[in-house]
């Protein structure tokens, strides 16, 4: 928004020198949990903490002004209500900074004196050419320089996928979702009112940053809903964008406005205009994940036939519930995998119906057996993907050595779903996810995981 062009983001994610106004001695104060969030987060460079009375906080002397400061800085966070961050912002300005967040709400998103109050302080951007994230943000991360500045002082495993909230709430939902499905961040924006830099712009920078693969967004609404789309389907080509709209209620405007700012907008307009951009979209925050943790493992598929191999028939049914409004296709095995499955069972005449899903039932139990028929099913020509469900029990291990064995022998993308809890599931994660191989509990969440392989694999086919 801040002139033609894609905008310099690498200044805010990258910073070398930062200034954070408004740093206080109080824990329940968001400067002093933002320079909090600096210090636990790993920052390698220099943090000068601005505040006209205080002389020292969390050890970081504390100066005055910002012409105080005994160098430039790249980078600042304004933690100072809705009216002194206007003036500080021009004063960013005025310094050279290239870069700025403001954490503080009271603008738009509280009416017209709000409305007036932003309009100032994006004039106050614009006349200097200066990106402001937010206002009315949690902050950014950004794991592939060790720079956070949330005021939920956090740290979090890195990785290659890189997440965009308009919420803080939902933002931190997602981050702690990742979390414990083992899944690191590589970046995270709070874009909050979105009054300078907005959706697009984040989506273009993250689209040339080398260290993000996948790239998730939470959206409430934004005042160019067909730039967004645009913009997200151009860098979908080059990386998949992993889409939650939220306010599908026919009263959702009225209170997305008392939060960003934002008209939540028509939902089915917004899901359409997406779907003609060829952007995947997802109903919630474990869908978000899901999605972005199976397109960051696991290569894309060459085609929508998807394996699903069990010992219980319930998911494969509820995963098909999913799976074919995806476009995905449950194929036939193949006569010489059939044939294949029965020599591994040990039967020519096992009690299984030799169809896809391939439902083991008690034959399956078997460690080496499941895994064999991981292995048939995954080499068989007409499986483009497999989905593994096998559920969790205390005599019958999990039979994860096996599933990565197979995965790599046929080098087709693998998901596997064991029914089961993180606690109890958590050494198999870690294990399989290792290898390359995500793991699911839920087979709603692996069905969302496969649908997005299958949509982008199918995007790149044309």
């Amino acid at each position: 928004m801040i002139g033609a062009g894609p905008v310099d983001l690498r200044p805010i994610f990258y910073p070398k020198r930062v200034a954070v106004f408004g740093v206080t001695d109080t824990p329940d104060r968001v400067g002093y949990n933002i320079l909090q969030s600096i210090i636990f987060g790993g920052f390698t460079g220099r943090v000068y903490p601005i505040h006209p009375r205080h002389q020292q906080v969390l050890g970081c002397k504390v100066y005055k002004s910002l012409a105080n400061v005994p160098e430039p800085v790249d980078m600042a966070i304004i933690c100072l209500n809705q009216f002194a961050t206007v003036e500080a912002l021009e004063n960013c300005g005025r310094a050279g900074v290239k870069g700025v967040i403001c954490s503080a709400g009271g603008y738009r998103e509280t009416g017209e004196a709000g409305r007036a109050l932003e309009r100032r302080l994006v004039e106050t951007a614009e006349k200097y050419r200066l990106p402001v994230i937010g206002p009315n943000t949690l902050g950014i991360i950004n794991n592939d320089g060790n720079f956070y500045s949330t005021f939920y002082p956090l740290k979090i495993p890195a990785g290659k996928v890189s997440l965009i909230s308009q919420s803080g709430g939902i933002g931190l939902a997602a981050i702690h979702t990742a979390i414990d499905e083992g899944l690191g961040i590589n970046k995270f924006i709070g874009v909050g009112n979105c009054a300078n830099i907005d959706f697009a712009d984040c989506l273009d920078y993250l689209e040339n940053d080398d260290s993000t693969t996948v790239i998730g967004v939470f959206i409430e609404g934004t005042s160019d809903a067909a730039r967004f789309a645009r913009t997200a389907g151009k860098v979908a080509w080059k990386k998949p964008v992993v889409v939650y709209k939220a306010g599908r209620v026919k009263d959702a405007d009225q209170y997305t406005q008392t939060h960003t700012g934002s008209a939540a907008g028509s939902f089915p307009l917004y899901r359409d205009i997406l779907r003609q951009h060829g952007v995947f979209t997802v109903s919630s925050i474990a869908e978000l994940v899901a999605a972005c943790k199976a397109l960051a493992f696991q290569p894309l598929p060459k085609g929508n036939r998807v394996g699903i191999l069990t010992h219980t028939a319930g998911p494969g049914v509820v995963m098909m519930d999913y799976l074919k409004p995806a476009g995905c296709v449950i194929p036939a095995l193949l006569d010489q995998t059939i044939s294949r499955v029965k020599q591994i069972i040990g039967s020519a005449d096992p009690p299984v119906v030799l169809k896809n899903p391939l439902d083991a039932v008690g034959l399956g139990f078997g460690r080496s057996v499941y895994g064999g028929l991981a292995e048939a099913m995954l080499a068989d020509k007409n499986v483009d993907l497999l989905l593994a469900v096998y559920c969790l029990h205390q005599t019958w291990e999990l039979p994860a050595a096996e599933l990565i064995a197979a995965h790599k022998k046929n080098n087709k993308p693998l998901l596997v779903n064991f029914i089961g809890n993180w606690l109890d599931c958590r050494q198999d994660q870690e294990f399989l996810q290792t290898a390359g191989v995500p793991l699911f509990t839920a087979p709603e969440k692996t069905a969302v995981a496969a649908s997005a392989l299958v949509h982008y694999g199918m995007r790149q086919k044309g």
